[in-house]
């Protein structure tokens, strides 16, 4: 292992809560020594503090949980191997974006933007490029600009839409915690936050290549294709599908075609800022199409729970779904 593993390792034990206390010690005076570790550690250390708050206890939800029985899609307790694989896939895709900052920031002296948005908020950004990016809630873009060399490359945790300034010898690329997006010149919506367990990625306008980051299988997207990659198996989906307007989040409607419960109560979670819980696999696999704009999120769960029958409790704490 080489020093620089070792410095990613210890960052990687400290975000997962893991590190001894002479690890602790050494990553400090590794942080006092070198300004790259500790510039690159509050980096990481921020956006996972963000993504990845330490849960409060709500003893009202949790008694419910155990007397439900309840398991919410993907493991509320999700274990500490999981953790520790997306800190430090979200460590490598960082520290690479600063590994080629550094390398040709002498040169060139480009930027490492960091586009962030907090829950409820949308922003859009135009590119040095000139490529155009609406940035859905709770969701973060880095970019190196401007962009050098033969390829266009950002990282996307979140949810963004892009439409890529065409550029034939210079591909733009969008590197997510399991993905890359390769394309020309093109319009397509990318969801890839890093507690989904399922990514998508669906396209409008031109054509796109899909690497997934665990093997050597690629998918080609055409117009009206939407793929879904799932993160736990690596396996991925293509459908192609009325994909409706693009990315209608940009102008505050929630939209969901043919989605089931689980996957919308992800995105209502974002939209209004509290927890849902889904009591059972049968009522989460429920599907929905429909769209909102102005509806407060119990007027949405009561028309859903009017479409597909299920009941629904509200308190302080949060929704539990049954």
């Amino acid at each position: 292992m080489t020093k620089k593993d070792n410095i990613y390792e210890l960052i990687v034990k400290e975000l997962t809560e893991s590190i001894s206390e002479e690890e602790d010690g050494l990553l400090n005076d590794k942080m006092d020594k070198h300004i790259s570790t500790a510039r690159s550690y509050s980096i990481i250390n921020t956006f996972w503090r963000k993504y990845f708050p330490k849960a409060k206890k709500h003893t009202i939800i949790q008694q419910t949980e155990k007397k439900l029985g309840f398991t919410y899609h993907q493991s509320p307790k999700t274990s500490k191997w999981k953790w520790i694989g997306i800190a430090a896939t979200i460590l490598l895709i960082v520290s690479m974006a600063f590994s080629i900052n550094y390398l040709i920031e002498r040169k060139q002296a480009p930027t490492l933007n960091q586009y962030r948005c907090r829950a409820k908020e949308i922003k859009n950004i135009t590119l040095s490029d000139g490529t155009k990016v609406w940035l859905n809630s709770s969701s973060l873009l880095i970019a190196s600009e401007p962009f050098i060399g033969d390829k266009r490359e950002v990282t996307l945790f979140g949810e963004a839409y892009f439409e890529v300034a065409p550029n034939a010898e210079k591909p733009f690329i969008i590197e997510t915690s399991n993905l890359k997006t390769k394309v020309l010149g093109t319009h397509f919506n990318v969801v890839a936050y890093p507690t989904d367990d399922i990514h998508e990625i669906s396209l409008y306008e031109g054509k796109v290549q899909l690497n997934p980051n665990t093997n050597n299988n690629t998918a080609i997207l055409n117009p009206g294709d939407r793929a879904y990659y799932h993160t736990n198996t690596g396996k991925m989906k293509l459908l192609h599908t009325d994909l409706g307007k693009p990315a209608q989040w940009r102008d505050g409607i929630l939209r969901f075609y043919d989605e089931d419960l689980f996957s919308i109560s992800k995105k209502l979670e974002r939209h209004f800022e509290t927890r849902i819980f889904v009591s059972d696999s049968v009522t989460g696999n429920f599907k929905y199409s429909g769209e909102f704009e102005e509806e407060s999120l119990e007027r949405i769960l009561e028309l859903l729970s009017v479409a597909k029958t299920f009941e629904y409790k509200i308190n302080n704490n949060g929704i539990i779904i049954e």
